[in-house]
């Protein structure tokens, strides 16, 4: 049952990345990447002070190992690739600059996150061991060489593009939900295991997320800051789930991640919808 969880999401992940390098114009990156000050907060927010700040959070919190490791794999996988659409988008962000943004962590991500799991995982006695060249190496599977291929596509050939996107989309979210289904059939009692401590600080630390996001573009336009907070929360769960079921098989770990991604998702909602009624547009 964990090969088959695996491939499904794994082919999912790939259909998702390939969706964003379709969806994303090769212009709207480069735009991104021309505003240094914007970009530099996103990233920062994203690999640097959220890692950091979810390390210092289950270092000392009362939880199980594996939900602490949970953490640390979703510190490690920035901006998933269905944070610009349908997250953003229900938040009024700025889808362009949450795409571009996707991309650029996406690339990004083959270096620093085999550098936040190695130096943010448990070490000493009962160190957990993970291998940095396997991470790379899905990372380039997995994301940087669907996205790359997606926006080629969309370059070279606007007619196939234009078919592509009518159902690869489609098909990735509805993998990643069977993968999701059936994690939750066959891991339902290392589920009900993380207990309400578990849940309280999943919760917690996404609350953390979207203040990170939201702080890091306090006094940009709402558009930009929702977009931030949101992208930031919504952590890349496809592929901390492959990580999760590669390298810790039988734990608790990817099932903890599935109710990170959870309150992930549901918080962003609540965060967009409030922000845009309560804060400034």
């Amino acid at each position: 049952m964990d090969q088959i969880i695996s491939y499904t999401i794994m082919i999912s992940v790939i259909l998702l990345m390939l969706s964003v390098g379709l969806r994303t114009a090769f212009s709207q990156v480069v735009q991104v990447v021309k505003n240094v000050p914007l970009l530099s907060r996103g990233l920062v927010a994203n690999f640097i002070i959220v890692p950091a700040l979810m390390f210092l959070c289950v270092r000392w919190l009362p939880v199980d190992a594996d939900v602490k490791i949970a953490a640390m794999l979703m510190a490690a996988a920035p901006i998933a690739p269905m944070a610009p659409l349908p997250f953003v988008g229900i938040a009024r962000g700025d889808v362009t600059f949450s795409a571009g943004l996707m991309v650029v962590a996406a690339i990004l991500s083959v270096l620093f996150t085999p550098l936040i799991l190695t130096f943010g995982l448990p070490s000493g006695e009962g160190a957990v061991q993970v291998d940095p060249m396997q991470i790379v190496q899905t990372l380039l599977v997995v994301q940087l060489i669907p996205i790359g291929l997606g926006m080629t596509i969309q370059r070279l050939s606007p007619r196939w593009n234009q078919r592509l996107v009518a159902f690869v989309p489609m098909v990735g979210q509805i993998g990643l939900l069977v993968g999701i289904v059936l994690l939750l059939v066959s891991q339902a009692k290392q589920i009900a295991a993380i207990g309400l401590p578990g849940f309280v600080i999943n919760l917690a630390l996404v609350v953390l997320c979207l203040a990170v996001g939201h702080v890091a573009l306090l006094k940009d336009s709402g558009e930009r800051r929702r977009s931030l907070a949101v992208s930031t929360a919504i952590r890349n769960i496809p592929l901390a789930f492959l990580i999760a079921n590669a390298s810790f098989a039988g734990t608790a770990v990817a099932p903890a991640t599935l109710v990170f991604a959870t309150f992930s998702m549901v918080l962003s909602v609540v965060y967009g919808k409030l922000e845009v009624r309560f804060v400034r547009p």
